[in-house]
């Protein structure tokens, strides 16, 4: 299966789960409860539901027993592990064939106040961070399967999607007035594109990338700080894996 199916499966898994979920959550120094939806899952728990809901979906796509496609070790590294570990083929070979490293990426918090740390998330270069880049690297050098790409889903927020969260969640006019407020001094739009670019240039320009970037939409509602999201991701090079691989021109 090649990435942009992939991240088509994760949008359409996406959409569902906002639907469905059940889990419940809750701010753990106030006690407060959250809106239960996609948008309040974290990132741990949002892969673990996609996981579950590709395969309720589409049964016969995800061919690894369910138990060993989440949080699969790092062969070479301590304590690290990758997100979503998963073939989709037949191929008879040690190695599975996808492994996926997610990154959810926030502009608003669940009481709809500005989260400034998605910025980072994406783009910092810092091993503390552990950000979408962090993670690129990671791959590229430490990768265990046959491919492996680097996912990233956020939401995306403007005056259509206000009104049509002032109109489905009356009773939370307050929450909202606080991403409206934000995305006001932004320019009337808080939209992921950017950090997605930026990140597409930094990657493209050391090298990691293979083919073009993957992209797909979802609609998520159910939270008064949810509304249309977008799901994105690169497949990251191992050069030394490619046939015509010479490290004396890594270039």
């Amino acid at each position: 299966m090649e990435l942009q199916q992939i991240v088509e499966r994760y949008a359409e898994a996406m959409e569902y789960i906002d639907l469905e979920t059940d889990v419940v959550r809750a701010n753990p120094r106030t006690g407060e409860v959250y809106h239960t939806s996609f948008k309040t899952l974290p990132e741990t728990k949002a892969v673990d539901a996609i996981d579950a809901m590709w395969s309720q979906l589409h049964p016969d796509e995800l061919l690894t027993p369910p138990t060993s496609r989440i949080g699969v070790k790092y062969p070479k590294v301590k304590f690290a592990k990758c997100d979503h570990v998963f073939s989709t083929d037949t191929l008879i070979d040690p190695q599975e064939e996808w492994g996926i490293e997610v990154k959810k990426i926030e502009f608003f918090g669940n009481n709809g106040k500005r989260n400034d740390f998605g910025a980072g998330k994406m783009l910092s270069p810092y091993l503390k961070d552990r950000g979408l880049l962090h993670d690129a690297a990671r791959l590229r050098a430490y990768g265990f399967t046959r491919r492996v790409a680097a996912i990233g889903y956020a939401f995306n927020y403007d005056k259509d999607s206000i009104a049509r969260l002032k109109a489905l969640h009356p009773e939370h006019l307050g929450v909202i007035a606080e991403t409206e407020s934000a995305i006001r001094q932004n320019g009337g739009s808080q939209h992921a594109r950017p950090l997605v670019e930026f990140t597409d240039a930094i990657l493209g320009l050391r090298g990691y990338t293979r083919g073009p970037r993957a992209e797909a939409r979802f609609e998520a509602f159910r939270s008064p700080t949810g509304g249309n999201g977008i799901v994105f991701g690169w497949e990251i090079r191992r050069p030394e894996l490619e046939v015509d691989y010479d490290p004396r021109h890594p270039w």
